[in-house]
Parts: structure tokens; sequence; C-alpha cells
């Protein structure tokens, strides 16, 4: 290590003396309490996810409560100049490099923090070993020239894992910051891993365990992952994306990630910021609609004595930016978050000396019509007393026939007579009953329609509702034209779902005249419209030969309507029949120290939103993994930690987006085994199929699924030679 630290000291004088840099020794500003991080633009306006812009603006508009600011990226901006990541400051932003600084310095006179983020989307960071020295020379170079109090990892995409990233940024950062503490400072360090790279296993854990007790928080980022998510047992797969279950969300994968469970890494609650997109033009996904989901869920995590260390968001520039109509979005984010986050008090709760305390008081959620239990897991404990549990009193009722929210007072005396009281809130739920069979459908004129036919609707608790549907419409087939019906179905619960359903009535020989048909010859300009498909499009500039909706969100054709017409193709009867096409399921997986990792290639015929189940004999779920598939081939990953050996069930079915429609179910026996067990030799043109393990020189191989599985059998492909892994897994 001393060596280390000798060599890095010549390197940054080599670097400091070629470029005839002076610099002054500033200090390194940390935040004391909550933090509230934003990220900010390098560049100037950052087109959004619904059309609206960000602007560039200076670091001291920034609003005073992001007590921490990200700036917006350090990467290799040109491959040709080597390796080593740098920043450079964009000139379009309208700063020179002396005001730049001058800001930074600013910012921190007011204890505010300034980061430097290393990454982002598109950066192309792929550093090999013996970087370690130049990155972190180049590191402490742009932090002394700029003022920058530490340095943010906001890798994404193939550069998580590209080259020796894993090993060279981590030992960079650990010298990085070993040279500030030499000098009385703490150099920040944080990262900012998308939340799906945080499994037991996931690209980002080399990080964390490379600076484990050198970085300062994790700010992941739950948001643009769809339909990546968690089980939890009792209320189902909680997606990212859900907008109906966000504090189920915040508050179980946060409570994961701190306490490590659930195949998380563990992440300590005072080093978790939480990370979501400051609106809907930030993200694609993920924005949170109603900001008292994340109250409720961090005052849950508060009230179990792990607060969180605060919120991130992409990023300040939004937060100033517009919509696409034009609406200023105000700085709504920081004015919500900001005060909430700044007023909490962020030490966990400690009980007081010779006072009994609680464990198990958290919040929790039952079934409409299930048992509650109040002292199911919640135990009482007092130094002097021992077990207090049986002492326990609950005041407050929890009728689970009605939904709602029920707080509980618990209360427990010991012998001294200390009193301690606790307080936890009961949320008595029901799932909403779903609809079956509300597909847009095309039918005949003159020919009889029945709004029910096929129509079904259940809930999980009362089970079949289909006579309770109610229909608002009607479609009158002796007329062409376009129909709208209102399907809705009430459970016990009085929960009311209702769903829309578009009937088309087209002439009985299936023909439709229209006079605007577009033409891939004919000139259009702006304004014009045309009917193409099932839809009226608009032009909004000159065109030929421009098929309307081949154009994208910002091409020259925009939707108008729905057309009356189909292009005057024959009338569809009904809705496609959705289909999936599952392959690549070999039928052994090896354990490597409990866990198994393996991906399962899925086809869809349209846009459904599949899930890939694995559980046991005896049901018990392993993994649950769930995402959308549109019409094409998609690898979906099956992950689970703590199996044994054993036969497993692989379940993957899947649901049409809007209907709901449950798409028939496909089941799979697999194999768990353990790494250590027999396996065959490998033999030279063998005809080995996908999911074959073999044994090679002391290791263990899969041969790969279709298609790479063909080559398995290929001599030219065997373990141990020049093509390997095109054909085998090395396990």
């Amino acid at each position: 290590m001393m060596f280390a630290k000798s060599k890095l000291a010549a390197v940054i004088g080599v670097a400091f003396s070629a470029l005839s840099i002076q610099v002054q020794a500033a200090p390194i500003v940390n935040p004391q309490a909550g933090v509230v991080v934003g990220y900010w633009h390098n560049w100037c306006d950052g087109a959004g996810y619904k059309g609206g812009v960000a602007p560039c603006v200076d670091l001291a508009e920034v609003h005073p409560m992001y007590n921490v600011v990200n700036v917006s990226f350090m990467k290799v901006f040109d491959t040709a100049d080597g390796r080593i990541p740098t920043f450079k400051l964009d000139p379009t932003i309208g700063l020179s490099e002396a005001e730049f600084t001058a800001q930074i310095a600013e910012l921190n006179q007011q204890g505010r923090s300034v980061l430097l983020a290393l990454g982002g989307a598109d950066a192309h960071v792929e550093m090999q070993a013996g970087d370690e020295d130049a990155f972190a020379a180049e590191i402490i170079r742009l932090t002394d020239l700029y003022g920058f109090d530490g340095l943010d990892i906001d890798l994404e995409q193939a550069a998580i894992t590209a080259a020796d990233n894993q090993t060279v940024i981590p030992a960079a950062l650990r010298m990085v910051k070993d040279h500030y503490r030499n000098e009385g400072k703490n150099f920040l360090i944080t990262m900012a891993p998308e939340f799906p790279y945080l499994t037991q296993n996931g690209h980002y854990v080399p990080y964390l365990r490379g600076l484990e007790g050198y970085y300062d928080w994790v700010n992941p980022q739950f948001y643009n992952q769809g339909g990546d998510g968690l089980w939890i047992d009792g209320i189902g797969w909680i997606a990212q994306n859900n907008d109906n279950l966000k504090e189920e969300f915040i508050y179980y994968i946060s409570d994961s990630l701190i306490n490590g469970t659930r195949g998380y890494y563990k992440i300590p609650h005072d080093k978790l910021v939480f990370g979501i997109p400051t609106n809907n033009d930030a993200a694609a996904t993920g924005f949170v609609s109603q900001p008292q989901a994340l109250f409720n869920a961090f005052d849950a995590l508060k009230a179990q004595s792990q607060p969180l260390r605060g919120v991130m968001t992409w990023s300040v520039n939004w937060d100033m930016g517009r919509s696409a109509s034009g609406q200023h979005y105000n700085e709504a984010f920081v004015k919500t978050y900001g005060p909430y986050i700044h007023s909490q008090e962020l030490p966990p709760i400690i009980p007081e000396d010779g006072k009994p305390f609680f464990t198990g008081l958290t919040d929790t959620r039952v079934k409409h019509n299930s048992n509650f239990d109040p002292l199911l897991g919640v135990e009482a404990h007092d130094a002097e007393d021992g077990d207090l549990t049986s002492k326990i009193s609950v005041e407050g009722y929890v009728d689970t026939g009605r939904l709602g929210l029920y707080p509980l007072t618990y209360s427990v005396i010991d012998s001294d007579d200390n009193l301690t009281e606790q307080v936890r809130t009961i949320e008595v739920y029901s799932e909403k009953p779903v609809f079956e069979g509300v597909q847009a459908v095309t039918v005949k004129q003159y020919s009889d329609f029945d709004p029910l036919a096929g129509v079904s609707a259940y809930d999980a608790e009362d089970g079949d509702l289909t006579s309770n549907i109610v229909v608002d419409g009607i479609v009158d087939t002796q007329k062409v034209g376009k129909y709208a019906l209102t399907y809705q179905v009430t459970d016990s619960a009085n929960q009311t779902t209702r769903i829309n359903r578009a009937v088309t009535v087209v002439a009985e020989n299936g023909e439709c005249e229209v006079d605007n048909l577009w033409s891939a010859t004919q000139v259009y300009t702006g304004g014009e419209q045309v009917t193409h498909g099932d839809k009226i499009w608009q032009a909004s500039w000159w065109t030929r030969g421009e098929e309307p909706g081949t154009t994208g969100e910002w091409g020259v054709w925009k939707v108008k309507g729905d057309s009356e017409c189909d292009n005057q193709q024959p009338p569809v009867t009904g809705p496609i029949e959705p289909t999936i096409t599952v392959s690549g399921v070999s039928a052994q997986y090896i354990i490597n120290d409990g866990a198994i990792a393996f991906d399962v290639n899925v086809q869809t015929n349209t846009e459904i939103l599949v899930h890939v189940k694995l559980y046991n004999s005896e049901g018990l779920t392993y993994s649950y993994f769930s995402d959308i598939v549109d019409n094409q081939s998609k690898m979906i990953p099956v992950e689970s930690y703590n199996v044994v050996a054993g036969s497993y069930q692989l379940h993957v079915y899947g649901t049409v987006k809007e209907s709901n429609e449950l798409v028939s179910e496909q089941q799979f026996v697999v194999q768990l085994v353990e790494s250590n067990s027999e396996y065959p030799e490998y033999v030279p043109g063998r005809n080995y199929l996908a999911g074959d393990i073999v044994s090679f020189e002391g290791g263990l191989y899969q041969c790969k699924p279709w298609p790479y599985s063909g080559w398995c059998s290929n001599a030219a492909y065997a373990p141990g030679g020049n093509y390997w892994q095109d054909a085998w897994a090395k396990l």
C-alpha cells in the first residue's frame, strides 16, 4: 500500500507539472444530515420523454434545498485521447472555467456539496488493470482544479462490467479517499446504480464490496426499469412502474436493501438515498405522482428505526424545465421533497436506559376479511426484566371487514414502572376485480352482437363476479361506425373496476368507402389529413413516401383520431390470439453458493406482460420476475438465493396489456444440483443439448440455450478451445 501511494504521488506530480496547474487546497464540504441530491446537466436543452425541454442553468441557479449537486458527466469524450475519463465544461452553457469554479465555491460556502458524476447512459468508460494510478490522478486533478467535493459512480449498461472497471474504479477511489484523508478531508464517494443491479450477485456488488468502508451513500435509480420489482408474500409482484402500489414498492425495496433481504445486497439505512425522477419528462417510468406515497414509506422505515438518508433526482434541470405544452415545472420536486427531508431527524431510535423496548412493530398490510393477530411477531424486552412480551397491551382495533388504515398503540411497563409506548399502522386492503375477454372487436353490419359473450370478471377474494358485470353503452350493428362500451364490476369491499371497450361495425362485405387513403406517391403538405390503417393522420409539414405509423413520435405524421375503415382490408372478426413461446429451458441448473441464475427465452406475437415464476414442490416461491415483451424475442432472468438441490417447477405465463387477459401458462420441471455433483467428462463430437453439463479440466460447463446449443457438439467450440464461450457457459 505504501508503494501504491508513493507511485500515485509521482503520477500526480507529473500530471500537474505537465499542465502547469496552480491549485490551492480547498475544504471538502460534507452534508451533515439528510441529503437532497440533484444531477446538473453539463449541456443545454435536453429533450424529455414527454416532449418537454430541460434548460441549461448556472450552478448558482440551483435551488438551495438541493444540498448535494452532481455535475454530469466525467467520461471519455474521445477514445483517441485514451481510456482515462475526464471532465470538460460545455461552452454552450455560457460559463467560463473561472465562473464555474467560483459557483462551486459559492455552493460550498452555503454548506452544499458538489460532486463529479462519472459515466451516464452514453458513457464509454472501459478501463484496464494498471489504469488505477492514472485514473486516481485525474480525479484529484479535477477535484483540486474545480473544487469538487467527491465523485458519484453513475455507470450504466455495458460500462458497468466493461473491461476491468469493477476493480480499477474502486481501487482508484480508495487511493483518492486516502489521499484526502491524509489532508484531514473526507472525499465523498457515492453511487447511482439502477436497482436491479443491486441483487446479491448484481453487477454493482463489486463496487460496493470494493468500496466497503469508503463509500458515503448509494442513491439507486428507481426509474426506467419498467416491470422490474420484487415479490412480497401477501401482495404479489410489485413492479417499479406500478403506480397503484408505489408506496409499497418504495417501502419494500428499501426494506430489502437496508436489511439485505429478498435477494438484495445490504446497504445500511443511513447510506441509502432513494432516487426518483423529477417529473414524467425526466424518465420513462418511476415518477411518484403522489408524494404522500414516499412520505408514508419513509415514515414507516423511520418507525422501525431505519430512516433513509434522503432522496436523489434526475435532475435539477428538469425541475426547472417545462412540458411539451410550455408549462413550467417550477421546481415542484425540490419544493415538495426538500422540506420533508430537511426536517427529518436521521439518528436511529435508541431505547432510553432502563426503559423496555419493542421489536417487530412495523406497519403492515392485511387482506380484507382475513384474520389479524396484533401480537403476532411482536416482542418486548427490558435490560433488567428480560422478556416482557406477555405484558404488552394494545389499544385500538382493526376491522378487517372494512378497508382503511388503523392505528394501534402498544405499551409495556417494566418492574421499575418505566412505560414505553409505540404506534403502528395496519392497512386493510383488497385486490380489485379484474376482467377477461374485454378486447377491442370488429363485427359485420347486421350481425348479432352480445357485449357479454366471452367476458368474465374475477376477484381474488370474492371469486367469480361475472354475473355482477354492468355494461354501459350501445352498439348499433345496423349502422357502420365505432362504438364505445364501458364495463364495470364491484366487489364485496366496494371496489369498482371499469374498463373501456371499442367495438367497430364494418360493412357486410368488409369494404369501406373513403376518399383520402394515404398514397406513397402523393405529396402532402402541413395540415392535410389521410386515412391509413384504422387511424386518421395529419401531416405536420411537406412529405411524400413516409408511411403514417412509421415516422415515430417526432415524425411528420400525427394521429388525429380513429377511422371508421381499416385501409379497405377485410374486417377483423376478433382480436389476435396472444401467444407465448418459451425456449432455452435446460433440464438442470447448477447451484453456486446457494444461488442460481439463468435466462429464459420468451417470444410473443403481441404486447404481453410475461411472468416467469420458479417454485418447489411445496409451492414455495423462489423467484418471480416480469417484463413486457412486445412481439419479439426476449431473455428474462431467473435468479434465486438460499436454494437447495431438488426438483423445481418453472412457470411462464402472461397478461395482455389493457385487457388483463391471461395467456395460457407453460410449465417446465428443472433440476437444481450442487456445483460439486458428478458430471461426465466432455467428449468431442458428442450430441449435446441445451442445458447439458460436462466436466472439463476441473471445471463445469453448461451448453447454452438455442441458438448457441447447436455448436456444443462441434469440436471447434469445445471447452478450453478458442471459441468455447460461443457455445458453453462456465459454471
